[in-house]
């Protein structure tokens, strides 16, 4: 079945609408998916009875249109896999069928990229956050420029894409061997030159007798992977072993965002600033060739070409819509990605907001002529900010990038730290979150099908990648938004993601907001995997981890240490588990916090993280009264939460009584006593407006029911939430 043939099959099935019907979740449950087109903006969670179709009344031309409306219907035969995974499963195994060798017509080629938290992680720049979204959103592109030079327009021969990695069914010829195989070196022939090293591409192409030993094939495969990174760059050891002087001989002259100091002054480029204009390009040579003013190379901030079109994309993402490829340079006022081809040329991509040449990609949509490309694209402009978190970035920006005067191309730039840490409620600070879903390796081993793989694979990505976005922005039906002091998130949150795909994510923001969005996306998460919106009981888990950061704190260790507080979730244990169950959240982690643990003798009594079904049910719920105990106020231009209904004196005395909890595993309930005591006597001048408030505030800082016995062991959690929101600075 070629591709014509495939979409013929379709316009006969969709012609046929008895056929169909809804989309049953393939994670578990008895919910179906809404059978509408896939629209990135509208995030469609399974039902139970499924009520809305929005089946083709055209002509289908394009896999494109099958895609956009055959992801949520399934026929009566696979009703867990979609008609698009199904179609095109089918043709890619009729291409195997038809074209690869006889004995063995099946050629699984993956790819897993290794190296991906060296490369993306470790800017430690002047403008990190932008480049770092660029350089993110380049790994993205370079999966998709791979694919592209292995299968064409051929789309249905990609069984998943995303997470770092890829899989192709394609004919087992010596044709698509040989290519695989040199093509792999191509690359890592350019990785090792681009990201010195700190980057791998293991590519296999493994062959196989009949499709129904596709998990073995897929075994096999990750065993030759996984010896293709045991033996990175095999073929270009010579190259790390010959001394060489550097080209840039001081820190200032080196590449600022990567550190590279092997390039020469022609491929070394200045950093908008004061004096340089962002349309100016201005290479270290031009210096050396006196045709600037400056008189020394330290007054500049320099970086390689590749990191200087890097810091210009990442402010250019914002708007983008189209992704387009070249074959030769672009012009010198567009900046691009650069990728090897097989034939060891080069291939150039730029983006744009408009389409304006046959664009190949259309980021987050469809368009004729377009493949759609799933991005998390969701970032906060400067724009977006309140006036004084305006007035904060400004100062920063004159300091650290450019000077600005009166220019509205300000308002559309990626928010900086700076900017986002003033966003906050209380306590100026940066939050760095870290997710990703629980155990999803092991749970993918056991797939047996390329058709399962790609329905699961491609749903993960469209969460990710796509409902990420609308998660962030707040458009999102059927699971109520967090929002503890009922801030204004009608224009969407404070945060930028980072990165997004395959199975987690990297988010930074306002840490107010950041850690808000975390409970807002497990939920969705739990719901579009097929759980009740209503109970966190979840069949595919998802952990999580949140620090707080000063807004001068390298981008590179926020991710490192969200990643440390993440691991802390995935292998926390409450009181009587013998095993880490997962799915939970830490919140605040610190090393600090990491330390107070290891010196308990019963650690189960200081938790650096809870179960999501435990934060959902007592600690929002006790920060919702909280929130009752205090209120909102605008001081100089920023939102601040005062607790006026009990004094400050009264949480640190909570801290004390937890401490000493914790420490002996008791209760000193005659100091419990007299601070409740204080409490009841300071909230009595409310109870006209809040009658019930004691008795709620109590519900949860003194719990006598046995099964809430653990909330103790997290409470500190509560008060460290509370007590960076009622901070003034």
């Amino acid at each position: 079945m070629n591709l014509n043939e495939l979409i013929k099959k379709a316009n006969e099935i969709f012609e046929n609408k008895a056929q169909l019907k809804p989309l049953k979740n393939p994670f578990g449950g008895e919910t179906s998916f809404e059978p509408v087109q896939l629209d990135f903006k509208t995030i469609n969670f399974p039902k139970p009875i499924p009520t809305k179709s929005q089946l083709p009344n055209d002509q289908i031309n394009t896999l494109q249109d099958v895609e956009q409306y055959g992801s949520f219907i399934a026929s009566e035969k696979r009703p867990t896999v979609s008609l698009y995974d199904a179609l095109k499963t089918e043709a890619a195994i009729n291409d195997c069928k038809e074209e690869g060798e006889k004995n063995n017509p099946f050629l699984l080629v993956s790819a897993d990229f290794s190296g991906i938290q060296d490369t993306v992680y470790t800017i430690s720049s002047k403008g990190a956050l932008k480049t770092l979204r660029a350089r993110s959103f380049m790994l993205e592109l370079l999966t998709e420029h791979i694919i592209y030079e292995l299968v064409g327009d051929n789309r249905y021969q990609i069984i998943y894409s995303g997470g770092g990695g890829f899989s192709l069914l394609m004919p087992n010829m010596q044709s698509h061997r040989d290519t695989v195989n040199n093509f792999r070196e191509v690359l890592n022939k350019w990785a090792k030159q681009e990201f010195s090293g700190k980057f791998f591409i293991a590519l296999d192409a493994h062959p196989f007798s009949d499709i129904s030993k596709f998990a073995e094939a897929r075994k096999a495969q990750s065993e030759n992977l996984d010896k293709q990174k045991r033996r990175k760059f095999l073929n270009q050891l010579g190259g790390f072993f010959t001394p060489q002087m550097p080209k840039q001989t001081t820190v200032q002259t080196e590449c600022q965002i990567t550190r590279r100091d092997d390039l020469p002054p022609t491929e070394m480029f200045a950093l908008p600033d004061d004096v340089v204009k962002p349309s100016e390009k201005i290479s270290m040579q031009d210096v050396l060739n006196k045709k600037e003013k400056r008189k020394s190379l330290e007054d500049y901030t320099w970086a390689s070409e590749s990191c200087y079109h890097q810091f210009h994309i990442g402010d250019n993402l914002i708007t983008a819509k189209y992704i387009y490829r070249s074959d030769v340079t672009p012009d010198s006022n567009k900046n691009y990605f650069e990728f090897p081809k097989k034939d060891s040329s080069s291939a150039y991509y730029y983006i744009d907001g408009k389409s304006t040449q046959s664009p190949r990609w259309k980021i987050n949509g469809f368009e004729e002529g377009c493949y759609p490309l799933f991005y998390a694209n969701y970032v906060r402009k400067h724009g977006d900010l309140s006036e004084n978190a305006k007035s904060t970035e400004l100062k920063a920006i004159h300091d650290d990038v450019r000077k600005i005067e009166q220019s509205d191309e300000i308002e559309y730039d990626t928010a900086t730290f700076e900017g986002l840490a003033a966003s906050s409620c209380g306590a100026e600070l940066i939050g760095a979150l870290r997710m990703d879903v629980d155990n999803l390796g092991k749970n993918f081993q056991d797939i047996e099908t390329p058709q399962e793989l790609s329905q699961k694979s491609r749903l993960l990505n469209l969460f990710f990648k796509g409902y990420l976005n609308q998660i962030c922005n707040g458009t999102f039906n059927g699971v109520e938004q967090t929002n503890i002091l009922g801030k204004d998130y009608s224009n969407g949150r404070n945060v930028s993601v980072i990165y997004a795909g395959g199975d987690d994510l990297f988010i930074i923001g306002a840490w107010d907001e950041t850690a808000e969005l975390a409970f807002d996306i497990q939920k969705c998460f739990h719901r579009f995997t097929g759980g009740d919106a209503n109970q966190i009981s979840n069949r595919l888990g998802i952990s999580g981890g949140l620090t707080l950061h000063h807004p001068k704190f390298p981008l590179y260790q926020m991710a490192k240490k969200s990643g440390e507080a993440e691991g802390v979730a995935k292998n926390d244990k409450d009181k009587g588990e013998s095993n880490p169950h997962k799915n939970r959240i830490g919140l605040f982690f610190d090393d600090n916090k990491a330390q107070r643990q290891n010196r308990l003798l019963k650690k189960e009594r200081y938790m650096l993280s809870m179960k999501w079904q435990l934060a959902n049910q007592f600690l929002l719920q006790l920060m919702k009264v909280y929130a009752k105990c205090g209120e909102t106020k605008n001081a100089n231009g920023r939102i601040v939460f005062e607790v006026n209904k009990f004094s400050y004196s009264t949480i640190e005395k909570w801290f004390a009584i937890i401490e000493k909890h914790q420490e002996t595993g008791k209760m000193h309930l005659p100091t419990m006593a007299r601070v409740l005591k204080q409490v009841e006597t300071q909230i009595s001048k409310y109870s006209e407006t809040h009658p019930k408030l004691f008795t709620d505030l109590t519900t949860y800082i003194y719990a006598n029911d046995p099964a809430k016995q653990n909330w103790m062991s997290h409470f500190h959690i509560a008060l460290n939430w509370l007590s960076y929101l009622r901070r003034t600075k």
